[in-house]
């Protein structure tokens, strides 16, 4: 079992090694294009501080400092919304250019980290990381 973890925590430094060096050209952390990316794919309804924190699973004041970043380096704008209490936050021209450009690497990315995995075995193991997220995120977990 502990082997399992190690493979976990090797593939997340991996990969947040690989876009650490991607994002440097854009004067972005892992971190704050991960906001940039909620927002540039999450467009169905207003997004707010309150759904960002929850979609993330961290407290507000951890994306209210992300997000004063953001909106320093002009990638996101603040808007009073039809609620005094909240505001929606969007990208900007700027932001969404930032984001497209990303992600035109994505698929090269994706041919590297799924090369010589099937259709079947992608799928179960989006099954399977599905399971083990949904398990860190019950009562269960959280109370242990």
């Amino acid at each position: 079992m502990d082997e399992l973890k190690c493979y976990f925590k090797k593939i997340h430094n991996q990969l947040e090694a690989s876009f650490t060096r991607a994002l440097r050209n854009y004067g972005l952390t892992c971190t704050q294009f991960d906001v940039l990316a909620y927002l540039f794919y999450h467009t169905e309804s207003p997004n707010t501080l309150t759904g960002i924190s929850s979609y993330f699973g961290v407290r507000h004041t951890s994306v209210i400092h992300v997000l004063k970043i953001l909106e320093k380096k002009g990638m996101i704008s603040k808007c009073a919304s039809a609620d005094a209490r909240t505001k929606t936050i969007s990208l900007t021209q700027n932001g969404q250019q930032v984001v497209a450009k990303i992600n035109e690497r994505c698929p090269a990315l994706d041919g590297i980290v799924f090369a010589k995995l099937s259709e079947t075995q992608l799928h179960l193991l989006e099954q399977m990381l599905m399971q083990i997220l949904e398990n860190l995120e019950s009562d269960a977990f959280q109370n242990f």
